[in-house]
């Protein structure tokens, strides 16, 4: 059946017995909302996906909880929560340590879906799946993009693969590169981005031509970077049509009968952040290590060039006398002229005075409670017996959680007086199973505010336009995600219009295999949607179950050599993920 710019027919009223071998699509829309679908639909810029709303079944998905692409698209691949599968973040905190490290498919825990498939005879092509190096030895091919390192010779298997992808495109890299994104040439960025998005749709089809498979599954980020990275909503909409774009060329390429068109959760636009890590260190909860008196010196001579050179717009020798002589006086201020200078200073440079006196390490002999990656508004415990130097009884975290949480859910906007988060859960209380130890003792979810929760201790400080203590204007990140992302599933399978509840990502899974018969297994979180399929294929084709995962250990070593982990970490950075 043709998904793409034709019509498509009339669904049989009932599915055949025995079911045929399918070829089914399923396309990652990242990011993509239906905040920011709709008005494109409304003025029918987008076909393709128009045309499998109108001929399947279409709705909302509800992201994991972080809404962030690691743990969302582990939901997706495992069919589990993130108590299960144990990526809740960017990074991964290492057990019984303070410090975090990138997320990997070595650090996922879980049999993904396309073994699952694999097993029942199904092959299946990966491109560009998040966080899937290193690459499985998969019945089928596997393309690695996001969240590997550029600088590995094995991001795809089998290694024939890497070879043809290496022929056509001598310059591959998994991801753009870090540079271009924080170079803040918006329209160079977006070409780039829009070019790399288009040579995944083309490697995804010559690999699916060369090597065929049941099931083809990409993911696009365009969309995603984008609303991170662009100022303005007209590029946006640019970045939407193009999605649009490749999803038709996908279709038509590989002559899908199933499409599976999903979003592993959605976009806002935000106004700037909201500094967490400086709300907690304010509430005596979190205390940073302070700097030797060289360093101190060091950053003083930093925020007096930020202070003379950009506030006040200094230039020259009479910059560098004036920054000379503040270097000597204010070690000397009497507390209430210290108090004063510093007032001055933070009004173009918040909390630029704890920066002069503390480095970006916590003092954990004092630090009851520690945030997770930049943007995760993830907030961790330093209890006793689990951290090498907690200080918090386990009789006491509740008590602890309880009263950040109330506190937090009191906090407003500066602008308009509206609550900031419109909930705080316990970790306990959204994540399910062993890996849930290791998780966050609290979840914020920020995602309808419009500010972001910045809760980096190495953010560093800059001139910039503070509103309140505890927020600041954007500078260079102008979106984030949405809660809620969307889904478009058109097949013979599957009847018409929309679904009134939403569906949860840990359900496509489930619904995969479903359509291929395989028994889903008995430890998912997730379930076929079957209230989208016609009685004729539920009944020819019930569900099935099979036993779920064994026990697998707890990962704890590191998954990438120093220099690999700095690469990933520089690109998560320049997308804002990271500190």
């Amino acid at each position: 059946m043709a998904y793409g710019r034709c019509p498509m027919p009339s669904p049989p009223p009932e599915f055949p017995k025995p079911m045929t071998r399918l070829r089914t699509l399923l396309v990652g829309l990242d990011a993509a909302g239906w905040e920011f679908i709709n008005p494109l639909l409304e003025r029918g810029e987008l076909p393709a996906l128009q045309n499998l709303m109108a001929n399947g079944r279409w709705g909302t998905l509800a992201s994991t909880m972080p809404a962030l692409t690691p743990a969302a698209w582990s939901s997706i691949i495992t069919g589990k929560n993130p108590g299960k599968h144990g990526i809740f973040d960017m990074t991964r905190r290492r057990p019984g340590r303070y410090d975090f490290a990138p997320v990997s498919a070595a650090a996922r825990q879980g049999t993904p879906f396309w073994q699952r498939l694999n097993e029942a005879g199904i092959r299946v092509g990966l491109v560009n799946i998040p966080f899937t190096y290193p690459p499985d030895e998969v019945d089928g091919f596997v393309v690695c993009g996001f969240g590997a390192p550029g600088s590995v010779p094995n991001l795809a298997y089998p290694p024939a693969a890497m070879t043809w992808i290496n022929k056509r495109s001598p310059d591959f890299e998994p991801a753009v590169l870090a540079e271009l994104l924080r170079s803040g040439d918006h329209e160079r960025i977006f070409a780039v981005e829009t070019a790399h998005q288009s040579r995944f749709v083309e490697i995804a089809l010559g690999l699916a031509e060369r090597t065929p498979v049941d099931v083809l599954a990409i993911n696009l980020m365009l969309l995603d970077h984008a609303n991170h990275k662009m100022p303005d909503m007209a590029r946006i909409e640019r970045a939407i049509r193009r999605l649009d774009d490749d999803l038709a060329q996908l279709i038509d390429g590989f002559v899908p009968d199933v499409v599976l068109a999903i979003s592993d959760h959605g976009s806002r636009r935000v106004k700037g952040d909201f500094l967490l890590h400086a709300w907690l260190r304010d509430e005596g909860c979190l205390v940073q290590a302070k700097r030797p008196s060289t360093e101190q010196a060091e950053a003083l001579n930093w925020i007096l060039h930020q202070w003379l050179a950009e506030a006040r717009g200094l230039t020259g020798v009479i910059e560098k006398l004036s920054r000379r002589f503040w270097r000597g006086v204010v070690p000397r201020l009497p507390a209430d002229l210290a108090d004063k200078f510093w007032a001055r200073v933070e009004a173009a440079i918040p909390f630029a005075r704890d920066e002069v006196m503390f480095g970006d390490k916590l003092d954990v002999a004092q630090t009851r409670i520690y945030p997770g990656a930049a943007y995760s508004g993830l907030i961790y415990v330093n209890r006793q017996g689990r951290e090498p130097r907690g200080i918090v009884p386990e009789t006491e975290e509740a008590a602890l959680l309880a009263q950040i949480r109330d506190k937090l859910l009191k906090l407003t906007d500066p602008d308009d007086g509206a609550p900031l988060f419109s909930q705080v859960y316990l970790g306990a209380d959204i994540h399910d199973g062993r890996l849930a130890e290791w998780g966050p003792g609290l979840v914020i979810d920020f995602y309808d505010s419009a500010w972001n929760i910045q809760t980096s201790l190495r953010r560093g400080t800059q001139v910039e336009q503070a509103r309140g203590r505890y927020f600041v204007a954007n500078t260079k990140d102008f979106g984030h995600h949405g809660r809620d992302g969307i889904f478009a599933f058109a097949g013979p399978m599957f009847g018409r219009g929309t679904l009134a509840e939403p569906g949860t990502l840990m359900d496509v899974p489930a619904t995969l295999l479903h359509l291929y018969d395989v028994p889903i297994p008995e430890d998912w979180d997730g379930r076929s949607l079957t209230e989208l399929m016609t009685p004729g294929f539920l009944a020819d084709h019930p569900p099935q179950t099979q036993p779920g995962d064994s026990e697998t250990a707890v990962l704890t070593e590191d998954d990438y050599s120093a220099a690999e982990t700095d690469q990933i970490f520089d690109h998560l950075r320049a997308l804002g993920y990271v500190d």
